[in-house]
């Protein structure tokens, strides 16, 4: 059996047109084409393997992709994030989008408010997380690679731990039981 790969169209055209110079040039052209398609296909392999492919080649591939929020020290899980959506993070580059993507990223668990959601000056945000567990240093973190994302008009105030929870709803309940009360009086024998 021939694989698409190694097929050659040239072989498999009617025996009137094998002679015809013009149809040989398409069959020609449509193989490469289809050889080109087979190379991109192979190479797609390891972005569809994100998930189980080991961490050193991870590693490389945050450096063929440039993936702005990598570091080596991230746990396997975070960078497989990173790595997966290196991508659509430089198409939304400059975006609110992209400046969640870096919180959930750094924090796990974030988003933004802009200026006109909490009263600030214009091109002001703040950044909120609801992860008990960031520290100081993540938070550094995410202000270096904060600006390697967001636009240079765009100015971060402040990072903010939200740990607040609803509001409690008391709730009230009674229990009435009326009945009679009957009085057994045995009788001795």
């Amino acid at each position: 059996m021939t694989e698409l790969k190694d097929s050659r169209f040239t072989e498999l055209l009617p025996s009137d047109l094998k002679n015809d110079t013009e149809t040989q040039a398409f069959a020609y052209a449509v193989s490469r084409q289809v050889q080109q398609v087979i190379r991109f296909a192979d190479a797609a392999c390891i972005y569809i393997a994100i998930d189980s492919v080991p961490e050193p080649v991870l590693d490389l591939l945050a450096v063929e992709l440039r993936t702005p929020v990598y570091k080596q020290t991230y746990s396997v899980a975070i960078k497989r994030a990173l790595v997966k959506e290196s991508l659509i993070f430089y198409d939304q580059m400059g975006t609110p989008a992209a400046v969640n993507r870096i919180i959930e990223a750094v924090f796990g668990v974030g988003y933004i408010k802009e200026w006109w959601e909490c009263g600030l000056q214009p091109h002001h945000f703040k950044a909120y997380t609801t992860n008990p567990a960031v520290t100081a240093a993540n938070v550094q973190e995410f202000k270096e690679v904060l600006n390697s994302v967001k636009r240079l008009s765009s100015w971060l105030d402040e990072v903010v731990l939200d740990l607040s929870t609803d509001a409690a709803q008391p709730k009230v309940g009674f229990f009435v039981h009326t009945g009679d009360i009957v009085t057994l009086n045995m009788a001795t024998m």
